[in-house]
């Protein structure tokens, strides 16, 4: 039974779009058949212009060069070489064969045409006897050529009048094919119009029979859609494809509603985990941001108990003379570390602290500390964390520098490449063990270091992740060389 009623529509469909395709593809081959038709008279025409034209220019080309390397020969025993005129003829006489092929224009072009091989057969023969002469220093082979010149202004204005020829028979020609295109396209645009008044009466009368219950089908889907679901029944007694189509339509509206009222519930169920996991996610990035801050915090407490570690000692050897002068020192070093409560700071501040501290230590060390700090461009105002250079050359000083009764220096040096920040610190100190060590960031783990040092590593680990490298690079002797690289932050704009 349904396979009856189901192919009752698809039989009336596949005659409907049969006839259909069947007339558009007859008109198009039509057109096609008598535009093909037009277009190859017309390019037959055009060719042959294009033919005469071109033989045209190559002879004038052909003579001129032969003139040529007939008056600048140095050696005239290689003109054979450079000049060869057998092939050249050959291949005109195969471009005036290819020409004779087609149908002349008028009897007039049929003997200019004829008359342009008889030329090229004597412009030729008159140019091997020039050339023979000029290979055998003959003084006599410039009459040659010129003959030669007079065949080819004979030549010349036999191909002038053979093109006049084209163009005249070809405007003619053309002036035939608009008139044929003109009509196709009136043949055309008449089938065009029977074929659209036939198709729209078979267009109506088809969806006459299934257009209507597929319309109710239509406005039972929209109020679904629109969130109405207790729609009633939709009867459509056709007997074909729609009536099954009607009784699958109610028994899924039913489908649906039940389905609804359990999505309802799943979905409440997905809010409620989905705040959970934000609220999740807000108190990890808290934690987070908290450790970051208490691992940047940890490195004042160190480095105060070394700053009054000097003072203290200074204060006993000079009996108090400079200590005014550590004070001051040591109050700038107070300020940047608990005055400033961000986490960030331009790289410029960064190494104008590393500068007090360098200056503060030279109170104690005397001539046997020196130092360099220099930063290139715009990475003076990238921002870093607070004290992330500081650690290092403390480090650099009171292990490297200051066992050594000769003192050393340490240099600071910052640049930016590709969108990174490169933090280089060197010193001339003792070193750390015999050998080379090194150790990064991202990937490895590290050996076991001061607490400065680790806090800056946590934190640059903390803050970029895998885009931070650390190494740290020193041989006995020889001294220490720290590389930092990390994204440059760009410095925050002041608020309006």
């Amino acid at each position: 039974m349904h396979t009856s009623i189901r192919h009752s529509i698809r039989r009336k469909l596949l005659l409907f779009y049969s006839v259909a395709i069947l007339a558009v593809v007859l008109l198009d081959l039509s057109v096609q058949m008598a535009a093909y038709g037009a277009i190859n008279e017309f390019e037959t025409s055009l060719s042959r212009y294009h033919s005469v034209h071109r033989l045209r220019l190559e002879l004038a080309e052909h003579y001129t060069r032969v003139e040529r390397l007939l008056r600048e020969a140095s050696l005239p025993a290689m003109l054979p070489e450079v000049l060869p005129l057998e092939q050249e003829l050959h291949d005109f006489l195969i471009i005036v064969s290819s020409m004779e092929l087609d149908e002349p224009e008028s009897l007039n072009a049929f003997f200019a045409l004829q008359a342009t091989r008889r030329g090229i057969e004597a412009y030729f023969e008159r140019l091997n006897m020039a050339a023979a002469r000029r290979i055998a220093n003959d003084k006599e082979w410039f009459q040659d050529l010129a003959y030669a010149g007079r065949i080819f202004g004979y030549m010349d204005s036999y191909l002038s009048s053979l093109l006049s020829e084209a163009m005249y028979y070809g405007d003619a020609r053309y002036q035939a094919l608009i008139f044929r295109i003109s009509r196709i396209r009136s043949m055309t645009i008449g089938g065009l119009m029977l074929f659209v008044v036939l198709f729209g009466m078979a267009a109506a009368a088809f969806s006459a029979s299934v257009a209507g219950p597929i319309r109710r089908l239509a406005d039972a889907a929209e109020r679904i859609a629109a969130g109405e679901l207790d729609v009633p029944d939709v009867q459509a007694p056709t007997g074909d494809e729609v009536e099954v189509l009607a009784r699958s339509f109610n028994t899924m509206s039913k489908s649906i509603a039940s389905m609804l009222t359990d999505l309802k519930g799943k979905a409440e169920l997905e809010r409620r985990l989905r705040e959970e996991e934000r609220e999740l996610m807000e108190k990890e990035r808290a934690l987070r941001e908290a450790q970051f801050i208490s691992l940047q915090d940890q490195i004042q407490p160190h480095f105060l108990f070394n700053a009054l570690n000097t003072i203290a000692r200074m204060a006993l050897f000079e009996g108090a003379k400079e200590t005014e002068g550590l004070s001051l020192a040591l109050g700038r070093l107070f300020r940047y570390a608990l005055g400033a409560p961000e986490s960030m700071v331009p790289l410029a501040a960064e190494l104008g602290i590393v500068e007090e501290y360098l200056a503060f230590q030279a109170l104690r060390f005397g001539e046997r500390l020196t130092w360099t700090i220099n930063a290139h461009g715009s990475a003076r105002t990238a921002l870093i964390p607070r004290f992330t250079i500081q650690p290092f050359v403390e480090n650099a000083v009171r292990h490297g520098i200051e066992p050594l009764e000769a003192g050393g220096s340490v240099s600071v040096e910052a640049h930016k490449n590709g969108g990174r920040l490169i933090l280089d610190i060197k010193d001339t100190g003792v070193g750390m063990v015999p050998g080379t060590k090194q150790h990064e960031v991202a990937g490895e783990e590290p050996a076991p270091e001061g607490i400065g040092i680790a806090n800056v590593r946590k934190r640059l680990e903390l803050r970029y992740g895998t885009a931070a490298h650390l190494s740290i690079k020193s041989e006995a002797g020889k001294g220490t060389h720290v590389r930092m690289s990390f994204p440059a932050e760009p410095p925050v704009e002041p608020r309006a």
